[in-house]
């Protein structure tokens, strides 16, 4: 037979445990990611695709677009992009936008700068497809302009060279350039050149090699000036083809040339360069040139 004064003990004892089975149970049932989950807020923008169009350049090798948003009573500068095509596609968000286009020639160099242009893009349909697109920070590239050109290049003695050509001047000679301008927009460009040229002087053949270091100052939208400074060795030998070591020989140069559009992608260039050749005569040679090239 069990007392009074033991039911009490064994309650009293049992009283906390059951307490906590209690809260336990309590907690599992509130236990859920909702009950427990910070509040997010997740923003999905549906979004189209839209294509902004304008009149092809002909003398435009790409176009620069900037796009303006109008926020707070004033536009301001959303998306600028460069594109070789007379269209570009974006994805933006809704709201009132202009657009501006500006065609860069072969001297990447801009040539006219077209009017505003106003558009609004508006909010898509709640039942609209979700397209999930991720915004990208979109830097303008500068890029290297690419050329080659070949040009008809005669030489003239200038001194010191008597013994190799006499005093008269060769017009068999032949050169070709290839290289490349950085498109930094400025008036000053930089960039490098390697040339080979073949010329015949007297009954000598003469076959250089050089790299040039260009410097390009724009004029207008359409010619140029580009001032070039190298150098390089040049391989000599008689009429058969036999080389002639001893005269193998470095030289620098200094040069300028003239450069004008034609078309789109083919340019006119005409120059000068000064060969100073490091030998122990010093001789030296003047040699003009003229020809056409490609841009890309």
């Amino acid at each position: 037979m069990v007392s009074e004064n033991s039911k009490n003990f064994t309650t009293n004892q049992l009283e906390p445990v059951i307490k906590f089975l209690f809260l336990f149970i309590l907690s599992l049932s509130l236990w859920s990611p909702k009950a427990f989950a910070q509040e997010v807020n997740y923003r999905v923008d549906i979004r189209y695709i839209q294509r902004l169009t304008w009149i092809h350049d002909e003398y435009a090798m790409r176009y620069e677009v900037i796009i303006e948003k109008y926020e707070n009573r004033r536009y301001s500068n959303f998306f600028r992009d460069f594109t070789e095509n007379d269209f570009i596609e974006v994805s933006l968000p809704p709201g009132n936008y202009r657009y501006q286009v500006i065609p860069y020639d072969y001297l990447n160099s801009p040539v006219s700068v077209t009017d505003w242009t106003e558009f609004t893009v508006l909010r898509a349909p709640e039942n609209a497809e979700r397209n999930f697109i991720t915004e990208e920070n979109h830097n303008v590239a500068e890029k290297f302009d690419f050329f080659i050109g070949i040009f008809f290049e005669p030489i003239i003695p200038v001194y010191n060279a008597q013994f190799f050509s006499g005093e008269n001047m060769s017009l068999l000679g032949a050169q070709f350039r290839f290289g490349a301008v950085y498109g930094n927009q400025a008036f000053f460009n930089p960039g490098m050149e390697l040339s080979g040229s073949w010329k015949m002087l007297s009954e000598i053949q003469m076959i250089s090699v050089s790299l040039n270091f260009l410097g390009q100052v724009r004029m207008n939208e359409r010619t140029a000036l580009n001032f070039r400074a190298g150098f390089g060795v040049s391989l000599l030998s008689d009429m058969q083809g036999e080389s002639l070591p001893e005269f193998n020989v470095f030289n620098v140069n200094l040069g300028i040339s003239f450069i004008a559009l034609v078309t789109r992608n083919f340019y006119f260039e005409a120059g000068a360069d000064i060969l100073q050749f490091i030998s122990l005569d010093h001789f030296g040679y003047l040699c003009p040139w003229i020809g056409i090239g490609a841009r890309f």
